[in-house]
Order: C-alpha cells, then sequence, then structure tokens
C-alpha cells in the first residue's frame, strides 16, 4: 500500500515540476538585485553566497527525487540512503546559510559593518533587525515564519551541525515485524562467535526482506518529530522563494 493518496502524489510531483522554471525565475530577480548593487562586498555574497546557495538547494531537491521517486515501493539500499542523507545536509545548512548570506548582503551594501557585530548578523538578530525595512521585519516577524525559522529550521539545522543528524530512516516495522527484526539481529550477533559469514548473510537477506519503505525524516527520536521527506522539501522551497522575492522588493523599492 501507498504511503500517499494519489491526488497527493500527483500534487507533489506538479510541483516538482516546477522547481526548475521558479528557480530561474528567482535567478532573474536576484540578477536584477545585483545589478543594483553598489558595494562590490554586498555583490560577493549576493552572487556567491545567496545566489549559489539556491542552486545546491535546487540540485538537492533534484537529487532525492531522482535517488528516492515518490512512487517508489522497494526499499532502498543502504548507498542510496546515505545518498538521500547527504542531500539532505545540503539542503538544510544551505538554507540555513542562504538566509545569513542575506543579511550579509544588506550589512555590507547599507554600509553597516561598523554598527553590527559579526555576531549580530542574520535576518532574526534583534540588533540587526531594526535596519531592516519595517514591512521585511514585519513579514519576518509574522507568526508563520517566526514559527517555521525557530521551531522547525534551526531545530533541524542545530541537530545537523551539533547533535544527532537528520536522515531517512531505512523502514517502517509494525510491532509484529519489528519484534521479527529483533529476534534476527540477536542471531546476526550470535554468529560473531564463532564467526559463521554464511549464516550472516543469509539472515542480514532475511532482514532486509521485512517492512516498508519510510518516507519520513528524523534526527534524534527524543527531539523531533517525524516528517514527511518529499512534501517538506517542496514546502521549503516555496518558502525561500517567498523571502528571496520579498528580499528583493525590499531592496529594488
Amino acid at each position: 500500500m501507498s504511503f500517499f493518496e494519489q491526488n497527493h502524489i500527483n500534487q507533489i510531483k506538479l510541483e516538482f515540476a516546477l522547481i526548475n522554471s521558479r528557480y530561474i525565475n528567482l535567478s532573474i530577480k536576484l540578477q536584477k538585485l545585483h545589478n543594483s548593487l553598489k558595494i562590490d562586498e554586498a555583490k560577493e555574497y549576493l552572487t556567491h553566497g545567496v545566489m549559489r546557495r539556491m542552486g545546491i538547494i535546487k540540485r538537492s531537491i533534484e537529487n532525492v527525487f531522482t535517488i528516492f521517486p515518490i512512487e517508489r515501493i522497494k526499499l532502498l539500499s543502504m548507498d542510496e540512503l546515505r545518498d538521500v542523507d547527504i542531500n539532505l545536509h545540503a539542503f538544510y545548512i544551505n538554507i540555513f546559510g542562504l538566509l545569513d548570506n542575506m543579511a550579509w548582503v544588506f550589512i555590507h551594501e547599507k554600509q553597516l559593518t561598523a554598527e553590527i557585530s559579526k555576531m549580530s548578523v542574520g535576518l532574526y538578530k534583534k540588533k540587526m533587525q531594526k535596519y531592516l525595512m519595517e514591512e521585511f521585519r514585519h513579514y519576518l516577524n509574522s507568526e508563520r515564519m517566526k514559527k517555521w525559522h525557530t521551531e522547525y529550521l534551526k531545530n533541524y539545522r542545530d541537530a545537523l551541525s551539533h547533535r544527532i543528524p537528520l536522515y531517512v530512516p531505512p523502514k517502517t516495522l509494525t510491532p509484529e515485524q519489528a519484534s521479527q527484526v529483533e529476534q534476527i539481529e540477536n542471531k546476526i550477533a550470535d554468529c560473531w562467535d564463532p564467526l559463521d559469514l554464511d549464516m550472516i548473510e543469509k539472515l542480514h537477506k532475511e532482514h532486509d526482506s521485512i517492512g516498508d519503505i519510510c518516507f519520513l525524516i528524523k534526527h534524534a527520536f527524543s527531539e523531533s518529530k517525524s516528517i514527511v521527506l518529499h512534501a517538506q522539501l517542496i514546502a521549503d522551497f516555496n518558502t525561500i522563494e517567498e523571502i528571496v522575492e520579498r528580499y528583493c522588493e525590499m531592496f529594488l523599492k
């Protein structure tokens, strides 16, 4: 049985198909902003920070959807799981870094480096926020955006950098299947002394045949709720698109 309803699959696939064209539209807006900037350091942070990170974010989404199609039923191999995790790590780190790069563009273009220390640079840092245009500041501090940044993005980025890294679990198990897997793992442990490689291989194959593919992201079980991988990547791209568009509007007014 599929994890998703067919209408949800169709919606996610449609939004994924639009990622590239939306990325191009964002690139055009960022290039227009670049052309309006006067300070070289601001241009550098926009080109080699914001714009480069946007490309990595887009490519990370594409890689995940290629390695792990939303219609997939067969369990992912260990190498596929690691490749998905690598792209997840790149995705979250670069979203967080993109927001900081946007702050640095603003700091340099407005020549605020003497007023704001490096530790205070960030779109959500109080000392910096008082310099932002009022409309953009109110947008960032709306309930929806503060919740996204503080409870979600910062939580997952901090876990990735400092605690348990993000990952897609290899499978989901019913209570009965979990009991089976535990028994097999105990048998595998017993096969190491004395060593019985043939039996270990046989047990691993039995282990790999149990369970269903997992479409969720986790970090520490005690600290995070499970979120749905494909839908969350699309939702985060939507949010970043919105932030970048409003940021460009702030500068170009």
